[in-house]
């Protein structure tokens, strides 16, 4: 375990990275609309999904567009995002293994940002919204080759039953119900004790 990570946030705070050089692991994590994760901070997230020790990028999208206006005057588009993952990455060689996950809106932009990067592994907490789904039905047809998506939903939410059934059967995908939950997936983990046992343990570089 890295005893010193190395904390950056920039861009107006809509980016906040934690480093750590002796994990193997990064995990992006994208907030819900406007930087919400169900009432939880990115730290507490990350303490109580058990990921706090692993290399992280947690994103938000202000305007709560799909990362369409990017996230600020430095990375003003959608494709400015998707390069800044990428100079990201580059900037990282002592991470074997990428991963995502997004509750809402930022489920959306795990399965999207994971599907175009060729993450490892993605897992999509409740997402919502017709236009992202729209999107990525017409996007994940076909394999990109490498990636496998999780997505948790519960059938009580018609939007959130639609978006997650609608990607029923394309490659990599895995439905996962969970019911009584709600759109709140999150929480929902959390009470039943499930949230930290989605993840992979700790992988040191090297190992």
């Amino acid at each position: 375990m890295d005893p010193s990570p190395i904390r950056k946030l920039d861009h107006g705070g809509n980016i906040a990275c934690l480093t750590r050089r002796r994990c193997s692991q990064l995990f992006f994590v994208y907030s819900g609309m406007k930087g919400a994760m169900e009432g939880l901070s990115p730290m507490t997230f990350l303490q109580r999904s058990g990921i706090s020790d692993r290399n992280v990028a947690c994103l938000r999208d202000p305007n709560g567009c799909l990362y369409e206006k990017g996230i600020s005057a430095d990375i003003p588009t959608l494709d400015a995002v998707l390069n800044w993952h990428e100079a990201h990455i580059a900037a990282n060689p002592h991470v074997t293994e990428i991963y995502a996950v997004g509750n809402s809106h930022g489920g959306w932009a795990a399965l999207f940002f994971g599907y175009m990067l060729g993450f490892n592994k993605v897992w999509a907490l409740a997402p919502g919204g017709p236009r992202g789904r729209d999107l990525l039905v017409s996007l994940m047809d076909e394999d990109n080759g490498t990636t496998r998506y999780d997505i948790l939903y519960s059938r009580e939410i018609e939007a959130d039953r639609d978006f997650a059934e609608s990607l029923d059967g394309y490659p990599g995908i895995t439905l996962i119900r969970h019911e009584g939950h709600g759109h709140l997936m999150i929480n929902g983990l959390i009470r039943d004790g499930l949230l930290p046992t989605l993840f992979p343990a700790y992988k040191a570089t090297g190992a």
